[in-house]
Parts: structure tokens; sequence; C-alpha cells
């Protein structure tokens, strides 16, 4: 993991704050969704969060993304306290299978903060808007 003062690059994306109030996480195309890479994300959020819930936008690339079956069976927030750094979370799923892999995922595990998932980016954002 390499950071900058408001950027940290974690194995499968960038997560960057670039508002005050919103971070930004960017999946590298071509990369498996895991359990470390998604807790190495949720630990860059958290650190560039600085305590304080910010809105944050997950942007998918657009091609379809692979998973490790584990990734989809655990609950990511069940250990981590979103809610201490998020206040609302928009997903930008950019294809029909990465929007039916959060819908599935999101339909076991719910968010504890609103969440919404979409298939393109200027949604996400106008979603987003009303949390500010």
């Amino acid at each position: 993991m390499t950071t900058t003062s408001s950027r940290i690059d974690t194995a499968i994306a960038t997560v960057e704050r670039t508002a005050p109030d919103l971070i930004e996480v960017r999946i590298h195309p071509g990369v498996t969704l895991t359990v470390a890479g998604i807790a190495e994300i949720l630990q860059a959020r958290q650190r560039l969060a600085d305590g304080e819930p910010l809105l944050a936008l997950i942007y998918f690339p657009p091609e379809d993304l692979d998973f490790e079956l584990s990734m989809i069976t655990l609950d990511h927030y069940g250990t981590v306290p979103v809610e201490h750094f998020t206040r609302a979370a928009a997903w930008v799923t950019c294809t029909p299978r990465n929007d039916q892999f959060c819908k599935l995922y999101f339909a076991y595990f719910p968010s504890p903060v609103p969440s919404a998932i979409f298939e393109d980016e200027s949604a996400a954002r106008a979603w987003l808007v009303r949390f500010r």
C-alpha cells in the first residue's frame, strides 16, 4: 500500500479523498476481488476519512470483474465500524454482471449506512448529493 496525503494505492484499487466530504474508490481493471483486497480498501477509506463520516463513491471498471467465492460470503462490515467513516456509499458497477454481483452481496449483507447501486457514475454522484 502506498500513500500520499489524500490518496492511497492498494493492491486492487486507488482510494482518494477528492473533496472535503468525498472518498472515491476506483477498482483497478483486471483484478480479482478478494477478502484481503476489500479489507485493504476499507482500511484506506478509514484512514483518509480521519475520524469523520464521509460520502463514498466506489467505482468498478467498465468490465466484468472476477471475485473469490470467500469474498462474497463474508460480511466485510461485520468487524469494521464503517458508519464511523462513511455517511453514505454509492456503488458504480458499470456492467450488468457487476451490478448483479453487488446486489447479491448486499441482499445477504445489508449496508449499515445508506447505500445504492448504479450502473453509471453520474446517477451515483447525483444520489450522493442528498447526503451532503
